[in-house]
């Protein structure tokens, strides 16, 4: 039942892909799709404190021959937020999944003292619509318990809602630490070769960024919006090692145009 429920609940992506979203009492659940059907002869779930160290396998699935499937980690580590699937194929060959960490929702401070009580709430963004007091409450604790997206203050009648994008890792003080390689006035990488992006504090709203793949033929990642003015890019978010080309903007204009090199 539990499996059910959890497949039901939100699309699997197929491998090397994976969901992960918020269970019951904090429970992290993860669910997929395997295309590749009695190839994988082998799927487990490793848990991190890190993106790319340390990983420690917690389930091995009995059946990774299954068209779709999920499991639910009923007894998480504080600390330890980051998942992966290794699964290896007929072939020989193994894989690895990027590295995928569950963000809490976040929610403009003071939000709900700015929005007043006796008007209808317009919500704008990735989510549009019009909701009475009652039920923007329960929009409000439905994003907190159940998703990682974001409500932002705009007015006394309008929010805008932005759903969080799965490649951003918010970095709470992460600053231009020591060590580090430079790669403009914004982006530097940090020791362990992952990408740091500093904006401006007062300004982070503004500012929105494509990244393309090796040899910037197609947009690879594009970051419409961003929330926090500290920001970590993990290297595991990447296919392989080589140049990224990207290209920063502030309202729409573009700032800097450069390549991002993930070793």
């Amino acid at each position: 039942m539990l499996l059910l429920i959890a497949v039901k609940g939100f699309s699997q992506p197929a491998l090397p892909d994976f969901s992960i979203k918020k269970g019951e009492k904090d429970q992290r659940v993860l669910a997929w799709r395997n295309s590749f059907g009695k190839a994988v002869t082998v799927l487990n779930i490793q848990r991190s404190a890190d993106s790319v160290r340390d990983f420690r396998t917690v389930y091995s699935a009995q059946h990774p021959e299954l068209e779709v499937n999920a499991w639910t980690d009923t007894k998480p580590i504080p600390g330890m937020d980051y998942y992966r699937i290794f699964y290896t194929l007929t072939t020989g060959m193994y894989y690895f999944t990027k590295a995928q960490k569950i963000v809490t929702a976040y929610i403009s401070d003071n939000l709900f003292n700015n929005i007043a009580s006796y008007k209808n709430v317009y919500i704008e963004g990735d989510v549009n619509g019009i909701l009475s007091q009652q039920n923007f409450r329960r929009l409000s604790d439905s994003l907190l318990a159940n998703t990682s997206d974001s409500l932002l203050y705009k007015s006394d009648s309008t929010v805008i809602y932005k759903k969080y994008n799965t490649i951003i890792a918010m970095a709470s003080g992460s600053g231009f630490a020591a060590g580090g390689t430079f790669i403009s006035n914004y982006i530097y990488l940090n020791m362990d070769g992952n990408i740091v992006i500093h904006l401006p504090e007062n300004e982070v709203y503004r500012y929105s960024m494509n990244i393309y793949d090796i040899g910037g033929t197609s947009v690879l990642y594009k970051i419409d919006h961003f929330i926090s003015p500290d920001i970590i890019l993990s290297k595991s978010s990447f296919i392989r090692s080589g140049y990224y080309p990207y290209e920063l903007f502030k309202d729409g204009k573009l700032q800097e145009r450069n390549n991002l090199f993930v070793r």
